[in-house]
Order: structure tokens, then C-alpha cells, then sequence
């Protein structure tokens, strides 16, 4: 049963990315599509991979910073790199695989369980929630002219929505309200039923895995490493975006602000529950280029770039580290069998 809502679900993503594709594309000419790829100048495509390559081991170096101090002092950036590399490759194939993936790696590397690694991706994604964020009332600050109409435009419609379908809201908010209240006053019952349970002492133990993981944040020893290693990634994801704006005549004359609108809506894009956010990356970066004067199709083009860029990096590089990783792994095998025939 669980395999089918894994298709079933991976089916849907596909559906829907491909689906939001077609709506980006339909109005497309492929062969002034075509042509208009041989107009981009590529060096500055090249300098954002570059880029692209720093930022992610900016991302690997920090989240040794977390690990280091539950006890893994041996990991190496390049190590963790090939698990963050692995992890972007599998989101491509399915959505929100990523942070298990990589994980997964370091289980299979370096021994690090899953629960506790994975705990630390949560605080991770939680700091890049943050940064996404603070980047999200940067923009609205210096580009509130420009994005007002957009937003409450935007804002008023979903009030409006939401007004028009009260009535179910408040019966899901008290529903959602009698369950907690009920499971409030038979708490006491509950843990006498599940705590005789197996599995409520293996789920027990791998919250406490989790947990740990989680709060690895609040014990960093390198907090100046983590915080500049957070400020330095997310500036290089900028960049990354900013300087392909020189690559087209259309986009070459772009400020700053811009690069932000593409940053803030690009990570939506990419968080978005989809196969590597194809569509939503696009739909959402040629959208707000329209606020800046960019044509739909310019628009779209830009964002083709990037997403192909960023795709194509994760195809090849994620590759490598998949294949390294597995080297790395089969020989920590034979040197632990090798080990306890020598103990033996």
C-alpha cells in the first residue's frame, strides 16, 4: 500500500510538472526559441556554475559545522559534499528525496545514522527558511513600488477566496481543536496502551535520534563558521542568479533588486513539491521579470538558463559524488571485513 502512494504521488508531481511546462511553453516558437539560445553569451553561464560549485560546498562546510560536535569530528567538506550532491540528484527523480538521500549517504560512508543526520537537515532547512525570509522583506523594502500592486492584488484575491469558503474553515479549525482536546484528556490512557508496544519504543528511541539532530544547532562550536558559511551560500545563490542577467541582451541591464525578486521567487519555485521544480521555477521567474520590463518570452528563456544550468550541475556533479560515494563505502566494507578476520 505504501509503494502505490509513493507512485501515486510521484505520478501526480510529474502530472503537475508537466502540466505547468505546457502552460509556460504552449505560446512558444521553437525555432525563434532556438535561435534565441544561440544569441546567449555562455561565459557568463560558466561563471555561474562556478559559483553554483562554491555555494554547495559553502552548504557542505556548514553542515559539518553541525555535525562535528555530536561526535563525527572525522567528516571532511568533501565528504559531506558528496552527500549534498547526491541529495539535489535525487530530488530530480523524487521530490523531497533529497534530504533522506543524503543522509543516507553518510550512513553508508561514514556510519552516521540517519535519524540523527536527518535532524540536522531539519535545522538546516529551518536557518534557510529564515535567510529565505529575511530575503523575502529585503525585496518588499527596496521594491515595494514596484511589487505593491502585484502583492495586495495577489493578497486580496486569496482573502477573498477564503471569505467565500468560511464556512468549511471553521469546521476543519474545530475539528482539528476537539481531536487535540481529546487526545489531551486521554494522554494518560494512551501511553498505557502504546508504551508495552515494540514499535512505541523503537519510535520512542528514534525521536530522541532526531531530536538530537535537530538541536545540534544551539551546540556548535564554529558558530562564526556556520553563520558566515550561511551569509556566503546565500549571497552565492544570488550571484548565481544575477550574473546569468548579463548572458542576454534583454535581462543585461537588470539592477540588483531584480536579482532578488529571481532569488526569492526562484526558491519558491524549487521548494515547490515537484520533480526539481520544473515549471513552477519558471512560471514564478518569468512572472516577476514582467514587473521589470521583461518580455514573457525573454522571460522564460532566462529562466530556462538557470533551472538547465542548476539541473544539468546536479545531473553531472551528483553523479560523480553517487559514484564516489559508492567507492568510498564498498572500501569501508572490505576494510571492516579485512578488520574483524584480523581480530578473529
Amino acid at each position: 500500500m505504501g509503494n502505490i502512494k509513493n507512485y501515486l504521488k510521484y505520478i501526480i508531481s510529474l502530472l503537475v510538472a508537466g502540466a505547468l511546462l505546457w502552460y509556460v511553453f504552449k505560446d512558444f516558437d521553437l525555432s525563434t526559441f532556438v535561435a534565441k539560445l544561440r544569441e546567449v553569451d555562455y561565459r557568463w553561464v560558466a561563471l555561474a556554475i562556478l559559483i553554483f560549485i562554491v555555494s554547495h560546498t559553502l552548504r557542505a562546510f556548514r553542515w559539518n559545522t553541525m555535525l562535528h560536535p555530536l561526535g563525527y569530528r572525522h567528516l571532511t567538506t568533501f565528504r559531506t559534499l558528496l552527500a549534498v550532491m547526491v541529495g539535489y540528484f535525487a530530488n530530480l527523480i523524487i521530490p523531497r528525496m533529497g534530504e533522506v538521500s543524503r543522509c543516507g549517504i553518510l550512513k553508508k560512508t561514514d556510519k552516521i545514522p540517519i535519524t540523527t543526520s536527518l535532524g540536522t537537515v531539519v535545522a538546516e532547512r529551518v536557518v534557510d527558511l529564515i535567510c529565505l525570509f529575511f530575503a523575502l522583506v529585503l525585496l518588499l523594502v527596496f521594491e515595494f513600488e514596484l511589487l505593491n500592486e502585484f502583492i495586495f492584488s495577489f493578497l486580496g484575491d486569496k482573502f477573498t477566496a477564503l471569505q467565500e469558503n468560511a464556512g468549511v474553515l471553521y469546521i476543519l479549525v474545530g475539528l482539528g481543536a476537539a481531536f487535540l482536546l481529546l487526545v489531551f484528556f486521554l494522554r494518560k490512557q494512551i501511553k498505557r496502551a502504546v508504551q508495552h508496544h515494540t514499535l512505541w519504543h523503537k519510535l520512542r528511541n528514534l525521536s530522541k535520534e532526531l531530536l538530537k539532530g535537530v538541536t545540534s544547532i544551539g551546540r556548535i562550536e564554529n558558530k562564526a563558521g556556520f553563520w558566515l558559511s550561511t551569509l556566503f551560500m546565500w549571497v552565492g545563490y544570488y550571484m548565481m542568479s544575477y550574473v546569468v542577467f548579463f548572458a542576454l541582451p534583454e535581462t543585461s541591464a537588470l539592477g540588483l533588486g531584480a536579482g532578488l525578486a529571481v532569488l526569492v521567487m526562484g526558491s519558491l519555485g524549487m521548494a515547490a513539491p515537484v520533480q526539481g521544480g520544473f515549471g513552477t521555477f519558471h512560471a514564478l521567474v518569468s512572472g516577476v521579470l514582467l514587473l521589470y520590463g521583461v518580455a514573457e518570452q525573454e522571460g522564460v528563456l532566462f529562466a530556462t538558463l538557470i533551472h538547465s544550468m542548476q539541473t544539468v550541475s546536479f545531473i553531472i556533479f551528483g553523479g560523480i559524488s553517487f559514484f564516489i560515494a559508492s567507492v568510498l563505502s564498498t572500501k569501508k566494507k572490505v576494510n571492516t571485513t579485512a578488520e574483524q578476520k584480523y581480530n578473529a
